[in-house]
């Protein structure tokens, strides 16, 4: 498995914003106009009642900050009433490295009331674009038997085979307290099969993200590849070979 490039690394950080701000000081506008100088975003609120239309947070883009010495990664940025929201594409980590700094830098600025306790629980979304050396329908043969099966039910003329795309694993979010991302594996869209190409999304840090699909791939997709073989060389004759699937 090889990751091709991070889409999404997402940290979110919930708590009571007003905590911040227990005496109620007016820091607007200065506190954006200082996120703004600090980061270097390019798009800023007009003020604090300009929040996005669809999030309702307020939302800043296309901002910079500086990891280490001469790297720096883009961020973005969103303050909520219960907490922020920051992504960039390098990594979960790094993403939170930003969050820490902004909190830290603008209480001292601000005379604010931050502690790293208020932080009542932290979440991460992580999306990937990888190539993978297996492929999906190796995982269970039965699964190769059932996609031969539509296939041969599903008689249209110049379609390739019916194979297992995608997987999903999620909670059970209507009865939990946290709704964390559900974990995605699937063929990347507008792709063709042969070229082994996945997106995946994962409610954990982009490192663990990358942990969990090299073992995905190591020990699941390889257990059963010989046996997965065997039933696709049976499939319908309508149905043509994996490597001319497009």
């Amino acid at each position: 498995m090889k990751i091709l490039n991070v889409l999404t690394a997402k940290a979110i950080w919930l708590f009571d914003i007003n905590d911040l701000n227990p005496r109620g000081k007016d820091i607007f506008p200065e506190l954006i106009d200082w996120l703004k100088d600090a980061y270097h975003f390019e798009k800023v609120p007009a003020s604090v009642t300009d929040t996005d239309a669809t999030t309702k947070a307020l939302t800043f883009e296309r901002g910079r900050f500086q990891i280490r010495e001469e790297i720096y990664i883009s961020v973005d940025l969103q303050v909520f009433n219960d907490g922020i929201v920051a992504n960039s594409r390098s990594s979960t980590r790094e993403t939170e490295v930003f969050l820490e700094d902004v909190l830290t830098t603008a209480a001292k600025e601000f005379s604010l009331a931050y502690s790293s306790d208020m932080i009542r629980a932290k979440m991460c979304v992580s999306e990937l674009t990888v190539r993978m050396e297996s492929v999906l329908f190796e995982l269970n043969p039965k699964l190769v038997d059932f996609a031969n099966t539509i296939s041969s039910i599903c008689e249209l003329p110049n379609t390739t085979p019916f194979v297992l795309s995608g997987l999903t694993f999620r909670t059970d979010v209507a009865v939990s307290l946290f709704k964390p991302s559900p974990f995605i594996l699937e063929h990347k869209v507008n792709v063709p099969f042969s070229e082994n190409k996945y997106f995946s999304r994962a409610p954990v840090h982009t490192d663990q993200h990358e942990e969990l699909l090299k073992g995905f791939e190591g020990d699941l997709l390889g257990t059963s590849k010989q046996e997965t073989h065997d039933l696709l060389v049976k499939r319908p004759k309508r149905a043509i070979s994996f490597k001319n699937e497009v």
